[in-house]
């Protein structure tokens, strides 16, 4: 019988260079380098709250996916399961965001990531985790990407695995279009979909943030999150309806927050929280992402999927 894990995720990650010495990728000839992804972002955060996590990705045959690897192995997440393939490593440049808006260039058409297909799900694993998060992005990379999210939420209703899953919408990967068409049909009998008020909107159709609420927990959806940036969060769960105001930091680095927070609500609900207990740590993590630089929540630890101390450490 397969290991059971708290946690299973899988999806694209790319190689992230950063500039170091201008805030912007045009004059910039210095830059870190990491790892980063959406799902990547989720299984670090679970992992730093003392959950098991199975995070599967996929990497090209280069050097590039070899120092991709390596930035796993380093927060002690194990790579066993990472799949190399033809396809090259992706990648993402942008600007460190200090005095200058955010751009980001990404390098990931046909990328290793992209090519996550069913047959790359492990169904034994999933079977026995706890919970199965995806996301949008996912489902938007390639179609076989999207028919891997399908095929793993499947698995996971029948074996009833908790589910998560993120709009993540991305307007460089497809149109508005495109995303409400296949969401819509993706999205039904699932523990928890996060994502912001504007991601609502263009996947669910309504000017109306309060019609969108229902409209997710009409499909079967247990909990429903929309989050507005530093503003008041709206969520519609088992039928109760209930803000939460995220805690205010000074922004540094917003890359990242949104994975951080989604990571830390289903870790605490993998760890035994209330509802509103586990929102209010996501929004805990999610500001601790965005007070720093870089994608990873590294300044946060746990136990079970509990913040230490029910705080931030710094």
């Amino acid at each position: 019988m397969a290991k059971s894990y708290d946690l299973y995720t899988f999806g694209e990650t790319l190689a992230l260079f950063m500039t170091v010495d201008s805030d912007s990728v045009v004059t910039a000839t210095n830059y870190s380098m990491t790892a980063a992804g959406t799902e990547a972002n989720v299984a670090v955060a679970a992992h730093q709250l003392g959950l098991d996590i199975f995070f599967q990705t996929k990497l090209g045959p280069d050097e590039l996916g070899d120092a991709v690897r390596d930035k796993f192995l380093e927060v002690g997440l194990k790579a066993d399961h990472f799949i190399r393939c033809e396809n090259y490593t992706g990648a993402l440049v942008r600007n460190h965001g200090g005095t200058q808006p955010f751009v980001n260039t990404y390098l990931r058409r046909c990328s290793a990531g992209s090519t996550f297909s069913p047959a790359d799900v492990d169904e034994e694993v999933l079977a026995n985790s706890k919970w199965l998060h995806v996301t949008g992005i996912s489902v938007s990379i390639s179609d076989s990407s999207k028919a891997a999210v399908i095929h793993a939420i499947e698995i996971a209703r029948k074996n009833k695995v908790g589910i998560s899953f993120d709009l993540n919408y991305r307007k460089k990967l497809w149109s508005e279009k495109e995303a409400s068409t296949a969401l819509n049909a993706i999205i039904r009998d699932i523990d928890v979909v996060s994502g912001g008020v504007d991601e609502y909107e263009i996947i669910f159709g309504s000017k109306d943030p309060e019609v969108n609420l229902a409209t997710v927990a009409a499909l079967g959806v247990k909990t429903v999150i929309m989050t507005a940036g530093p503003d008041e969060m709206r969520i519609l769960h088992d039928g109760t309806r209930f803000n939460f105001t995220p805690q205010k930091v000074k922004l540094v680095d917003p890359v990242g927050s949104g994975d951080a927070f989604i990571s830390g609500t289903i870790s605490g609900l993998i760890g035994g929280l209330s509802i509103q207990d586990a929102i209010a740590q996501g929004s805990k993590c999610g500001a601790a992402v965005a007070a720093t630089r870089g994608d990873w929540a590294l300044m946060i630890t746990g136990k079970s999927g509990v913040l230490m101390s029910g705080e931030v450490n710094g």
